[in-house]
C-alpha cells in the first residue's frame, strides 16, 4: 500500500503491540518491512482507536478524522480498495 499511495503523500505506519523488542525487530527485518513502524507495548493506541483484533487498519485523512477501518488481512490492490484511497 506504501508504495501505490507513496506518490499522494500517504503515510503507512505500521503499529505493533509486540512486547519483546528484540522480536519485533527480528520480525521487521524477516519480512522486509520497509514502512514506518513503531512499537506499542502497553496497547495504548489499541485502546484509543478501539482495536478488538490483529490486523487492523485505520485510514486517517489529513485533518485527522478517521475514514474507513479495515479488520483482518486487507488486499491492497482489490479495485473496491483502490476506488476508495483513490478518493480521498
Amino acid at each position: 500500500m506504501q508504495e501505490m499511495t507513496r506518490k499522494k503523500g500517504v503515510v503507512v505506519l505500521g503499529i505493533s503491540i509486540d512486547v519483546d523488542g528484540d522480536a519485533y525487530h527480528r520480525f521487521l527485518k524477516l519480512h522486509g518491512i520497509d514502512f514506518l513502524t513503531v512499537r506499542d507495548p502497553e496497547q495504548k493506541i489499541a485502546t484509543m482507536y478501539g482495536t478488538s483484533g490483529w490486523p487492523e487498519t485505520y485510514i486517517i485523512d489529513r485533518q485527522g478524522v478517521m475514514r474507513r477501518k479495515f479488520i483482518g488481512p486487507v488486499d491492497w490492490t482489490s479495485p473496491e480498495v483502490m476506488d476508495f484511497l483513490n478518493k480521498l
